[in-house]
């Protein structure tokens, strides 16, 4: 409790303020406030209730007068700078709420909420520079969040998925953080796993852990293998991020048990997973947004798994990562913690959209030019991409470069793109940059404007890729060193277009002169990619789903045979 002090209101008299603003009571409260600082017009404690109350009914800039008022009064007041600077994080002024928590921090040693504040900004703050192609900067926040909190589990995926972007990853610095993730964030004690699952099941029970059940790329390669699986496998769905769009509805009758775990404790998912008898466990998503990794450190089922992710979990207690022959080839086989499980053809197979979209002529042939085109996110766009799709622009006459992204609706954003290309020498006259559209139907819509798709690096294509070659749009590609640098190669390959994928830089150039020098080539590719594709893996679930279904199959035949 606070001690009386001539500036400021007795203990009795500030307890009453705190309780009417714990209590939501926040008019009574302003009451009080007012009514003490006409009593002690120089008092600290009261503007910082003050300025948390009109925090509270979001009134940030007020918020921040008050706590500033605060400070100014008590200058080593370390709680008033630890809510000063949870306003400012909240208003995305990320640098000044850094410096305000470290402030808090100074004036009163092992402040673990503002060591907790301190650390949630880092994370914050690593988040919008990895949005804005700021990587390394980014990941120094995530690490020094981490520092902070050592088992800051969303600071570590958002660290590991990061770091997926950076041109020259060492693939053991990738593997060492996994690791310590793993290490560190492991927190529950005494858990009582007494596995009661039915050891001769007419059918498995699969668990499947995503916070992509919808319209997201997870979703969009999973539906239609869920749709196939459930013929052989009763699936169960731990949902960490209730979706509600177009897509999320045809989901929750794949499942004969939905589960909301969104806002449950990582215990009770544990304990619902064993109640629900599982067999094999399938985390669905990596170390992406709103994953829920850290049930899986706990074996809540025999057999745990993980698919759709960025590298290995760094989880020894999983089993079995799902990769393919281009995805995860032996000789990277030292970068996981789990066995590999590689299927025969692909590792994912994109879900066809449900309508009618012709694929149209080449525009090039109406054009009199060729317009190059990437769909990929901003941030996979880095320099070195930028540098090589510039020298191919300025290699052919006339060609121009589509690009479409969310993230150019925003002007800044958009103003830093072409500022980038005008440093390699590219008008803006020979961009063409287009932000968000409403919905999927109008992105597929729009590769009828591009006569070829380039595939940025590290972070290759994955949904766009085979949108683009749905839409009848070959993808050139650059053959990759690790698993997410794998994945153009991994669809060509499987479309039988190994002429698309190229071995270096040098030759992803000499391959983009070479394929847009002859338009009756592009033409034929584009009448027959469409059906080319949906012959293949790539597009073909029912064909995906046996070779997904013998697989896991074989995992508890091999299990109980132990």
């Amino acid at each position: 409790m606070i001690k009386n002090k001539q500036n400021e209101p007795d203990n009795k008299q500030i307890k009453l303020i705190l309780d009417l603003f714990n209590s939501k009571k926040l008019e009574k409260a302003k009451k009080e406030i007012e009514k003490q600082t006409s009593k002690f017009p120089l008092s600290s404690i009261l503007h910082n209730i003050l300025g948390a109350i009109l925090a509270e009914e979001n009134h940030l800039i007020l918020a921040i007068e008050q706590y500033e008022k605060s400070i100014k009064l008590k200058p080593n007041y370390a709680e008033a700078y630890n809510n000063l600077g949870v306003a400012l994080e909240k208003l995305k002024k990320y640098e000044e709420a850094i410096e305000k928590f470290e402030k808090a921090i100074l004036f009163k040693k092992n402040f673990s909420e503002a060591i907790k504040n301190l650390s949630l900004v880092c994370n914050n703050y690593g988040n919008l520079l990895s949005q804005s192609g700021r990587f390394d900067d980014a990941n120094d926040k995530y690490v020094k969040g981490i520092e902070l909190r050592p088992d800051y589990a969303i600071a570590y995926s958002n660290l590991l998925f990061n770091l997926n972007f950076k041109n020259n990853l060492d693939q053991k610095l990738y593997l060492s953080w996994a690791k310590k993730f793993r290490e560190n964030c492991k927190n529950l004690k005494n858990l009582n796993l007494n596995y009661n699952y039915d050891k001769n099941p007419k059918k498995l029970k699969i668990g499947c852990v995503s916070a992509d059940f919808g319209e997201h790329p997870g979703g969009h390669f999973t539906l239609s293998t869920l749709r196939d699986l459930k013929k052989n496998f009763e699936l169960v769905a731990y949902s960490t991020n209730d979706r509600k769009d177009k897509l999320s509805n045809n989901f929750k009758n794949l499942f004969s048990k939905w589960n909301s775990i969104q806002k449950k404790s990582d215990k009770e998912v544990i304990n619902q997973i064993l109640d629900d008898k599982i067999h094999i466990l399938i985390d669905m998503q990596g170390h992406s947004a709103k994953n829920r990794l850290p049930i899986f450190f706990y074996k809540a089922a025999p057999i745990q798994i993980t698919w759709l992710g960025q590298g290995s979990s760094g989880i020894s207690e999983i089993d079995y990562f799902i990769g393919s022959p281009h995805l995860t080839p032996k000789q990277e086989e030292k970068y996981y913690v789990e066995k590999i499980l590689r299927l025969p053809e692909i590792s994912q197979c994109l879900t066809m959209p449900k309508f009618e979209l012709k694929v149209l002529d080449l525009p090039a042939k109406k054009n009199n030019f060729i317009t190059f085109g990437s769909f990929n996110q901003f941030a996979k766009i880095n320099d070195e991409v930028i540098s090589l799709w510039s020298k191919i622009l300025l290699s052919i006459n006339n060609s121009k470069l589509l690009l479409k992204t969310r993230e150019l609706s925003n002007k800044d954003i958009f103003e830093c793109v072409l500022n980038k290309f005008k440093k390699f020498n590219i008008s803006y006259d020979r961009l063409i940059l287009e932000g968000k559209s409403k919905t999927r139907k109008e992105v597929l819509e729009t590769y009828g404007r591009v006569d070829i798709s380039l595939d940025p690096f590290p972070f290759q294509g994955n949904t766009s890729t085979c949108e683009s070659v749905w839409m009848g749009v070959p993808v050139l590609t650059l053959k990759g060193d690790r698993y997410l640098f794998h994945f153009g190669e991994s669809i060509n390959s499987n479309l039988n277009m190994k002429d698309w994928i190229a071995d270096n830089k040098d030759d992803y150039l000499k391959k983009a002169i070479y394929f847009s020098s002859d338009l009756d080539n592009l033409s034929k590719i584009r009448t027959n990619l469409r059906q080319q594709a949906m012959r293949s893996s790539v597009f073909d679930s029912s064909r995906f789903a046996k070779h997904f279904s013998k697989m896991l199959s074989d995992v508890w035949d091999n299990f109980i045979k132990k």
